[in-house]
């Protein structure tokens, strides 16, 4: 009996070891260019895992939409950057890719050289050449995700918000869709305009204003102390957009962050929720702008609403 048991427990560890191998598995293609503005190509690098699920993940990583970055020659891409970060960003996406999915990282046009409209384009060009070119990275068209920190966080919850299909156009990746089917964010700034109340004193207003004008081309009408979320930045932020038709999302913040007031998350919940969007929010305590997931409760999210 018990070299019965032995031999059933070697059958067991070796299978896991040989599923944890496959799983492990994964080949990397660096500088895939999803589109090209002006000349200039938007670059992602892709994570293809082995055996797959069949689903793709695109991945932003969180710049201040690029107001943080140094505008100089050999500076460090985005889409590389976040792999520096291995206990952050980087480890949550090469987590997904380990679960099975093919995971999207990108490359998106900087503030305050370009603005929303531009960096928004980017995001849903990204989605649009996922879609079309599914089968090419085994994955189905119909099951694409989203995952973002801070700005790539609010630009993940966007192209969850909206769809744009451009008919009238010869390039066949612009007439697919550039909404995903479901959202993961990490300190997501929801709604662009709400940074300047009394009650923030332990905001970093100052930032937040900078990095907002940056990618907005301007500041939002002010009466007070009080913007208002209307024109442009009504329609750049993720808040204002929600829908009966907006993608499920799972919100991740935290209880100091000094960027992002905890409202923001908790207005975006009850938004969805007033709209019948299947929702979570959870809140992490004392992980300031880098709240952090539960990545089995993010695969499980993942694996429920891109079924």
């Amino acid at each position: 009996m018990k070299k019965s048991k032995c031999v059933l427990l070697f059958i067991f560890l070796l299978q896991s070891l040989i599923l944890f191998a496959q799983v492990n598995k994964i080949t990397k293609q660096e500088n895939v260019i999803y589109g090209m503005v002006s000349g200039a190509a938007l670059l992602m690098d892709i994570y293809q895992p082995s055996p797959s699920n069949h689903m793709g993940i695109l991945v932003i990583p969180g710049s201040a939409y690029g107001y943080v970055y140094e505008d100089f020659y050999g500076q460090q891409e985005l889409k590389t950057d976040y792999l520096q970060d291995s206990n952050y960003l980087g480890k949550w996406a090469q987590a997904l890719a380990q679960d099975g999915y093919t995971v999207f990282v990108i490359n998106h046009r900087f503030a305050p050289a370009f603005h929303s409209t531009e960096i928004i384009a980017d995001c849903r060009r990204a989605v649009r050449f996922i879609r079309f070119n599914a089968g090419k990275y085994a994955i189905d068209s119909k099951k694409i995700g989203a995952f973002g920190h801070s700005s790539g966080a609010s630009l993940s919850a966007f192209l969850g918000v909206s769809d744009t299909i451009i008919q009238n156009t010869e390039d066949p990746v612009e007439r697919v869709s550039s909404k995903v089917q479901a959202v993961v964010t990490l300190a997501a700034p929801f709604d662009l305009s709400d940074f300047n109340k009394k009650a923030d004193t332990a905001i970093d207003n100052s930032f937040d204003l900078k990095m907002m004008e940056s990618f907005m081309g301007e500041l939002p009408p002010l009466n007070e102390d009080t913007f208002f979320l209307s024109g442009k930045y009504a329609a750049a932020s993720p808040l204002a957009q929600v829908s009966k038709d907006t993608a499920p999302m799972l919100i991740y913040y935290s209880d100091n962050d000094p960027l992002i007031p905890q409202r923001q998350a908790q207005n975006m919940y009850r938004k969805l929720r007033e709209n019948g969007v299947p929702s979570k929010i959870i809140m992490t305590t004392h992980t300031g702008h880098t709240p952090l997931p539960d990545m089995n409760e993010v695969d499980t999210w993942f694996r429920e609403y891109l079924k």
